[in-house]
């Protein structure tokens, strides 16, 4: 993350140096420039170019999150999945997105030492986040993990037939014997 933040810097800086060199060179005339007008000029490009790239890699962010959870979201047509469980219950837990994802992992059955590996970090960060992720969720174990998340597939999976099965009772019975469905 930091290799971002850092290219982010240089390239705000290079902006900034950019629009100032061509306000410099073909706006102002040359009795008016002065060591004290161009770092000043430096500087408010600087901000201003700044704060619209923060705005603007905020923006993305929020709306790549935005789609990466509307496509984990379980819709009409897309299967339930595992991923969806963990990152319904990410928020609730408030685990962070790096253990989110080793907590996906771990249900797919991946061992500590291959999350590592996919992750590009440390066995014991993998160790550090799961014992972060049993403590948020309540759970004590990759076992209990994995438990709790096939039987919340299993539930979300008999959600849409209990649904059918009562829409069908009801259609069966008696217009004044309807019993009004739950929502």
């Amino acid at each position: 993350m930091s290799r971002i933040w850092v290219l982010g810097l240089a390239a705000v800086l290079a902006i900034a140096a950019i629009k100032t060199f061509v306000v410099v060179r073909f706006v102002l005339r040359p009795e008016q420039i002065d060591q004290a007008l161009v770092s000043g000029l430096f500087a408010l490009f600087f901000g201003l170019t700044a704060a619209v790239a923060y705005f603007s890699f905020t923006q993305l962010r929020a709306y790549l999150d935005r789609q990466r959870k509307e496509k984990l979201a379980p819709g009409v047509s897309e299967p339930v999945a595992k991923e969806t469980v963990i990152l319904r219950n990410a928020r609730d837990w408030g685990l962070s997105q790096a253990e989110a994802d080793v907590a996906i992992f771990v249900v797919k059955g991946f061992s500590n030492s291959e999350i590592a590996e996919m992750r590009g970090c440390a066995v014991a960060t993998v160790k550090s986040q799961l014992g972060k992720i049993y403590q948020k969720s309540g759970l004590e174990s990759r076992y209990q993990l994995i438990a709790f998340v096939t039987d919340e597939v299993c539930a979300m999976v008999k959600e849409p037939e209990d649904d059918n099965v009562q829409r069908s009772t009801q259609a069966s019975l008696p217009l004044a014997g309807r019993m009004p469905r739950a929502s």
